[in-house]
């Protein structure tokens, strides 16, 4: 049905649905207007405003005048009379398009049977505001027939709309957003077999209830309301609950069964059974609704789990989630290969990690459970195999609840092959290419890591200067100047002792870094390196030697100070030492004054030590 009526041309819907009000109408003025007052309940405002709802707006206003064409027939011939049929008919089908209207203004999502919140503003849109709309001037033209007060009137209009439009509206938007596939289960045995004995059973539970006064039984209808909830859902609750109203009508209008026993007038007995139909209505549906919705939640928990589960199959990473205390509750294939042990649940996530780094694992643990919603960060190195491994584990606590601890969720992946990338990228960033000693950049930052700590721990300084290398590059050529440089690296590494940096500035200028032990024989390492230097045979491309010389300037650095005035100590002295001949080491003992330190030579003593 719902299939069919997507696919049906809109002038046949039309005609469709008017004539499913005009139907209903009849019957609804027919059974329940007692008293020759205002029906019981009013369905046909629920047909005429899923019609609105249905079609573009466009058509609209031929559509109320066709519904205000039947509307006023079927009350000229079973209600009020010709005289009067006009105008209601106006109020009718103005309180359908109303209540369509404010349904599409306000939820604009259309999930009226859909969700509890759209449940809401379908009963007070289409059950209040809507009907409250229509029933005081309804009620002016009623006082016009009957007679009587108008606000008793109105109340009576909107309580029976109101209750007609909740009883058929939630159904008839069902039918019109139910897809084939749903109506198609209906069509499997079991559940056909199982709704047709639903029928038989409310209306059996529903007669019974109704028809006899000896037991009080109004309460019998619950239960096959009840069951509708639990397995048909939506579509059945609606179903029963008007199945209930037709057989409490009936019975009400026949005057037979409970509702005759009533020492009450017959518009005070319907008040009482639009009552009783309201709680049955306002019970059944919204739990319908929310089965439905924890229905739907399971089944996509369900699939979530499967997806999850088979992601966490597949993965090259290790998913766990641990418990309050870090241990491992769930863990992925992944993780036996990552941990390097065979059954990691049950373990603490430290089991991943070297028991060096325990503290650091608590403290990420704690820090992820402080700030919910925060991802942690651990890098950390292990060994596995006989092999140095770089793992990475990403933490965050889930929002723990008011009776329970947070618990984590944990992803770790091997991130060596990142990590010797970064290793290597930062060692090219750092690293002369040609000599293999670190560069300038690396030298500064030594030097500036040495110069925060000066006053405490002083360190001595050296800038090397190669003698003449422009007459090499000219006289050789570049590759031969470049194998000097290469040469002049390795006898430096060869000279070096501990607490000692060398590196390469530019050119061929090099500065030296000794800190420690070292800074005591700083003189006498510059000096084995400068006669280590003089005394190396470099060959050119045609197979003859030369020899190469170098100036040192050397400074001790003892107070706190920027790089470059550091750089200014050493190259007093270095131009010093140029301005003596070349070939030697001068030196500025303080650093205090760069431009009044004394500029010496090496003591003798040196000279002997190294000689």
């Amino acid at each position: 049905m719902a299939a069919a009526d997507q696919k049906m041309h809109p002038v046949l819907r039309i005609a469709a649905y008017g004539t499913l009000f005009f139907g209903v109408t009849c019957f609804t003025i027919f059974w329940t207007r007692f008293a020759g007052g205002l029906a019981l309940v009013w369905p046909g405002t629920a047909i005429a405003a899923a019609l609105f709802l249905s079609i573009p707006r466009s058509q609209h206003l031929g559509t109320a005048a066709f519904l205000a064409t039947l509307s006023t027939l079927a009350t000229s011939v079973f209600g009020f009379g010709p005289d009067w049929a006009f105008p209601l008919a106006l109020i009718n089908v103005f309180e359908a398009w109303f209540i369509a209207w404010l349904l599409v203004r306000f939820r604009p999502q259309r999930d009226y049977v859909e969700s509890e919140s759209g449940i809401v503003w379908l009963g007070f849109l289409a059950g209040v505001v809507g009907p409250f709309a229509a029933a005081v001037p309804s009620s002016f033209v009623v006082v016009q027939i009957v007679g009587g007060d108008w606000y008793l009137h109105a109340f009576s209009w909107l309580v029976g709309h109101g209750l007609g439009t909740l009883l058929v509206l939630p159904l008839a938007l069902l039918l019109m957003s139910y897809k084939q596939p749903a109506f198609a289960k209906l069509k499997e045995p079991g559940r056909a077999w199982a709704f047709f004995g639903l029928i038989l059973l409310t209306m059996g539970i529903s007669a019974f209830s109704f028809l006899q006064s000896i037991f009080p039984t109004l309460f019998l209808p619950i239960v096959p309301l009840a069951l509708a909830s639990f397995r048909f859902g939506r579509f059945g609750a609606s179903i029963t609950v008007l199945l209930i109203t037709i057989c409490a009508a009936i019975t009400l209008g026949t005057n037979v069964g409970v509702f005759a026993q009533l020492d009450l007038p017959l518009w005070q007995k319907a008040l009482f059974l639009q009552f009783y139909l309201c709680v049955l209505l306002l019970m059944s549906f919204p739990l319908a609704v929310a089965l439905k919705q924890r229905q739907r939640f399971m089944e996509e928990l369900v699939d979530r789990e499967a997806m999850q589960r088979l992601i966490a199959d597949h993965s090259d990473d290790a998913l766990l989630h641990l418990d309050p205390y870090g241990m491992i509750r769930f863990a992925s294939p992944a993780s036996t290969r990552l941990s390097g042990r065979e059954v990691v649940e049950g373990l603490h996530l430290g089991a991943f990690f070297s028991e060096f780094d325990r503290e650091i694992v608590t403290g990420a643990l704690a820090a992820a459970a402080r700030y919910p919603g925060h991802t942690e960060i651990i890098e950390r190195s292990v060994e596995r195999a006989g092999q140095t491994r770089w793992l990475e584990a990403k933490l965050r606590a889930i929002e723990p609840s008011k009776k329970q601890a947070s618990t984590f969720v944990v992803t770790i992946r091997d991130v060596t092959e990142r990590k010797l990338n970064e290793i290597q990228v930062s060692w090219e960033a750092r690293t002369d290419v040609l000599t293999g000693l670190p560069n300038r950049r690396a030298f500064l930052d030594v030097l500036e890591a040495q110069l925060e700590f000066a006053d405490e721990q002083p360190f001595g300084f050296a800038l090397i200067d190669l003698d003449h290398f422009k007459r090499i590059n000219d006289s050789y050529g570049h590759a031969v100047g470049d194998k000097v440089l290469s040469q002049i690296a390795r006898i430096m590494r060869e000279n070096a002792t501990d607490d000692c940096f060398f590196a390469r500035l530019g050119g061929e200028e090099f500065g030296l870094i000794a800190g420690g032990p070292a800074l005591e024989s700083l003189s006498i390492i510059c000096e084995r390196l400068r006669l280590a230097i003089m005394r190396h045979s470099m060959t050119d491309n045609d197979g003859g030697h030369f020899n190469v010389t170098a100036s040192i300037g050397i400074a001790q650095i003892a107070e706190r100070c920027s790089s470059s005035m550091a750089m200014q100590a050493a190259d007093g002295p270095l131009y010093s030492a140029k301005a003596a001949g070349r070939n030697c080491i001068r030196y500025a003992q303080h650093m205090g004054h760069f431009s009044e330190a004394p500029m010496r030579d090496l003591p003798s003593s040196v000279r002997a030590a190294v000689s």
